[in-house]
């Protein structure tokens, strides 16, 4: 008899068990020592798609859960550099050691469609049963508190700034005393607060629409450098940072969708400038046969830590219901665009996020070279 036989052969010593599990309104399951399921209720069965909870038997949660990071070391779930920043893994072991807690993962699970995030709260407890030290675990989906952290702490409290801020400029624009010059200068800010007003607005919507394949994409051939100055100025108005352009590359055609590129271009724009309050971001791109790379750098280094988790969504160092940005930009630029967002950080040479996007050939609008 294997060991797990051994183990979920002890729970005939409470035979109510099971059936109490069944009764737990959320997904539930017992762990031994090495993190293995020896148990798994009704709920959880069904939520993986299992037909009974033997099948359950021997796999650490990761595995079961078929996260993406499950496999990539051979020791499995629980060894893997992206292991550190779990909060399922940090609750089951602070359990395993007599303190019993709560926390959120983040995890990137395989689907049908492709890796997709879920977001879950695990709380965690030890247990003994028949001498032998378990673990319960409890998981109940979270995706809607934290869709509603990101309402509230970050949706929420800047459209009602930019609300404000708008009202003020609608009136300053109608003063009759303001010469045509000053009028004119106040009609613009205004375009640009009341336009990204207006994306924040639909940011909830666009989120869900492109992680449900909905987003709606036009191609055309557009200028890499008319694209970045056009990223450039957006991200610098809403910041009123500085950004140093490197105009230094051979202009070149892609073939994108100019919006949603621009999108995910200022995002990463953002999240540097952020990054680096004082100044120092700078950006440029370099064409390549096949495709152009936008860059973005800032002098900062990324905590280790914090690059196992950057593209992952609702993560965030700043503030709750932030964390969209990275992962939106990865998003649609590798699901819709045909691209790909990547990074690399070091104490050295600072952060710098790397923008590849297919370039046009002639027949598609032609080259700006």
């Amino acid at each position: 008899m294997n060991p797990i036989q051994a183990q979920t052969g002890l729970l005939d010593a409470a035979p109510f068990l099971e059936r109490l599990f069944d009764a737990v309104p959320s997904m539930a399951m017992l762990l031994n020592r090495e993190r293995q399921i020896v148990l798994a209720n009704r709920r959880l069965v069904e939520f993986v798609g299992a037909e009974t909870g033997e099948e359950l038997h021997g796999l650490r949660l990761g595995e079961m859960l078929e996260c993406i990071h499950a496999l990539d070391s051979c020791g499995g779930c629980g060894t893997t550099p992206h292991c550190a920043v779990c909060g399922a893994l940090r609750a089951t072991l602070n359990a395993q050691i007599g303190y019993g807690q709560s926390q959120i993962c983040r995890m990137v699970r395989r689907t049908g469609g492709g890796p997709g995030p879920f977001e879950f709260e695990v709380w965690a407890a030890p247990l003994e049963i028949a001498g032998q030290r378990l673990t319960l675990i409890c998981l109940s989906d979270a995706t809607d508190r934290v869709q509603h952290e990101r309402l509230e702490h970050a949706i929420l409290p800047q459209a009602m700034a930019l609300a404000a801020e708008t009202e003020a400029l609608s009136h300053a624009a109608a003063d009759a005393a303001a010469t045509p010059e000053a009028r004119e200068r106040t009609l613009r800010v205004l375009e640009t607060r009341s336009n990204r007003l207006g994306r924040l607005i639909h940011a909830q919507d666009e989120l869900e629409a492109a992680e449900t394949g909905r987003l709606a994409i036009s191609r055309s051939a557009i200028s890499a450098r008319e694209l970045l100055a056009q990223a450039a100025a957006d991200s610098s108005a809403r910041d009123a940072s500085p950004i140093r352009l490197d105009t230094r590359s051979e202009d070149a055609a892609i073939l994108t969708d100019p919006v949603w590129a621009r999108r995910a271009l200022g995002e990463i724009l953002l999240n540097a400038i952020e990054a680096a309050p004082l100044g120092g971001v700078s950006t440029g791109f370099v064409a390549a046969e096949g495709h152009v790379e936008f860059w973005v750098h800032n002098p900062g280094e990324i905590d280790g830590l914090v690059q196992l988790q950057l593209f992952t969504r609702g993560f965030s160092t700043k503030a709750p219901g932030r964390g969209y940005g990275a992962y939106f930009a990865k998003l649609i630029t590798e699901r819709y665009l045909g691209g790909s967002l990547t990074f690399r950080s070091s104490a050295g040479e600072g952060t710098t996020f790397v923008l590849r996007l297919p370039r046009a050939q002639a027949s598609e609008g032609g080259s700006h070279d």
